[in-house]
C-alpha cells in the first residue's frame, strides 16, 4: 500500500513530486553504463525523450551483451550470470516477414535469414539480410535458380598443397542449394567491402556460395575441400575452410573476376596442421574464431559418448599461419574475454567490461554431439578454461527452439548489437 502522506499535508508539506525527466544527465548516463542487456537499454531509452537524448550526450557504453537468435527468429537475452531469458519474437519487415524464414548467421547487428521453396528438395528461393535494430533489409540473389545465364564464367582451381580440384562459377545455368551458415567479412554499411561467404549442404551436397553488392549471381564452388566443411571463417582478408575430417585448413584467396562479374576464387591453398593427440578421445569437434587479431582454433575432444558429459578435453589454440606445418600453441587465458560458439555463429567478446560477466569461458551452443532416436539434441555448456570444468548453461530454453515443424534441427546464432 502507499505511505500514508496526511500527516505531511495537515503540516502543509505535501510531498514533492519530481517527473522522471528531471534526473540529473550524468546519473542517468551512470547507468546506461551499467546496463550489459540489450533490452534494459531499450527500455532506458524509452521512458522519455529527456533519458534517450541523455544515454546518446554520454561516453558509448561497452556493446551490450549478445543475443541468442534461434533460427525461427526468436531470441533469448545472455544475462551475465549466464542465465538466457525466455523467447521472443523479433518484428520482421514486411517484404520478409513469412513463417517459414530462418535465420542461418549473423555479423554484428545484422542478421542473415533465408526462406525456402516450396517443397524440400527445391533449396531456398530467397535470401536477404537484416538489421533488426534499424529494420534494414537487403536482399542477395536467390540461392537456387534455373536461368540461364548466356555469360556464365567458369574456372578450376588446382588445391595447392593437396589435391582435388574447386571449381567455381559466376552466373551458373542453374544451382540448388540450401544455406546452412551465412558469413559476412564486413558490415554491409560498408558496401562493396563486405562479402558473403554461405554454405550450403542440401542432398548431401556441399557447396560454397560467394557474393558482394553489386552481383547478381552467386559466385558457386563445389568439389575438393568444399566437400569437407567443418567450420569458415574470414581473417585478415581471405577465406578459411576447416576440414571435417582433419585439421586441414584450406585457405580460399578471393579477387575480382576478370571481366568484371563480380567475385572469383584466385587460389586454394591447403595448409598441413598436426594438432596434438589426447588420449582416450575417439572424435574431435573444431571451430575458428578470431581473437584479438589471432585466429584461435578450438577442440573439444570426445571419449566414451555423444554429449558434452563425455568431452576428455577442450583446447584453445593459436593458429600459427607462418610455420609449415602450422603451428598451434595452446593457451589457457582469454585475458578475461569470453567466446561464444553456436553452429551459426562465432566471436569473441570483451566480457572484462562489465562487473558480474565471468570472463576466460566459452558459451557453446552446439547440434553435433549429442545424438538422441530422432536426430541430435542441442547440447548448451560452458566451459571455463581458468579451472578447465565444464558445466550446463540456458537450461531454460526448450528443445523445441532448435527443431523445424518438418522435424529438421534448425540451428542456433549468437547476435552482437553493437548499441
Amino acid at each position: 500500500m502507499p505511505p500514508d502522506t496526511s500527516s505531511l499535508v495537515v503540516a502543509g508539506l505535501e510531498p514533492q513530486r519530481r517527473p522522471w525527466a528531471d534526473v540529473p544527465p550524468d546519473i542517468l548516463g551512470i547507468v546506461a553504463g551499467r546496463l550489459p542487456c540489450v533490452e534494459d537499454r531499450a527500455r532506458m531509452r524509452s521512458v522519455c525523450a529527456a533519458w534517450r537524448a541523455a544515454a546518446r550526450l554520454h561516453r558509448p557504453p561497452p556493446p551490450p551483451l549478445p543475443l541468442l537468435v534461434h533460427a525461427d527468429f526468436t531470441f533469448s537475452s545472455f544475462s551475465p550470470d549466464g542465465v538466457t531469458t525466455g523467447t521472443r519474437r523479433i518484428p520482421l519487415p514486411e517484404d520478409v516477414a513469412a513463417d517459414d524464414v530462418r535465420c542461418v548467421g549473423s555479423f554484428e547487428g545484422w542478421l542473415a535469414g533465408v526462406r525456402p521453396n516450396q517443397g524440400r528438395y527445391f533449396g531456398d528461393g530467397e535470401c536477404f539480410l537484416m538489421n533488426p535494430f534499424s529494420r534494414d533489409v537487403l536482399h542477395l540473389p536467390p540461392p537456387s535458380a534455373s536461368s540461364h545465364f548466356v555469360d556464365a564464367h567458369s574456372r578450376s582451381l588446382p588445391i595447392v598443397g593437396g589435391s582435388g580440384v574447386v571449381e567455381c562459377t559466376i552466373n551458373a545455368p542453374q544451382y540448388v542449394m540450401s544455406f546452412c551458415k551465412v558469413i559476412l567479412s564486413s558490415s554491409p554499411d560498408s558496401g562493396s567491402n563486405c562479402i558473403v561467404a554461405a554454405f550450403s549442404v542440401h542432398r548431401n551436397g556441399a557447396k560454397l556460395a560467394l557474393w558482394r553488392p553489386g552481383m547478381t549471381s552467386w559466385c558457386v564452388c563445389l568439389g575438393g575441400c568444399i566437400s569437407k566443411f567443418s567450420d569458415i571463417t574470414f581473417y585478415q582478408g581471405k577465406l578459411y575452410v576447416l576440414s571435417q575430417l582433419t585439421t586441414n585448413l584450406f585457405v580460399v584467396e578471393i579477387t575480382d573476376d576478370d571481366d568484371d562479374s563480380g567475385l572469383m576464387v584466385s587460389r586454394v591453398d591447403r595448409c598441413l596442421a598436426e594438432l596434438p593427440e589426447v588420449k582416450d578421445s575417439y572424435k574431435q569437434r573444431w571451430n575458428l574464431v578470431e581473437w584479438h587479431g589471432k585466429l584461435l582454433l578450438i577442440a573439444r575432444y570426445l571419449g566414451g559418448g555423444e554429449s558434452w558429459n563425455n568431452i576428455c578435453k577442450v583446447g584453445v589454440y593459436v593458429v600459427d599461419l607462418s610455420m609449415e606445418p602450422l603451428r598451434f600453441t595452446e593457451i589457457n587465458t582469454l585475458d578475461g574475454d569470453c567466446i561464444f560458439i553456436s553452429p551459426c555463429s562465432s566471436k569473441s567478446f570483451h566480457a572484462s567490461e562489465y562487473d558480474g560477466v565471468e570472463g576466460n569461458v566459452i558459451y557453446f551452443i552446439d547440434g553435433y554431439l549429442c545424438h538422441a532416436k530422432n536426430g541430435p539434441l542441442f547440447d548448451k555448456f560452458m566451459y571455463n578454461l581458468r579451472d578447465g570444468t565444464l558445466a550446463p548453461f540456458a537450461a531454460d530454453i526448450a528443445e523445441h527452439n532448435f527443431w523445424a515443424p518438418d522435424g529438421k534441427p534448425m540451428s542456433p546464432t549468437w547476435l552482437f548489437p553493437s548499441e
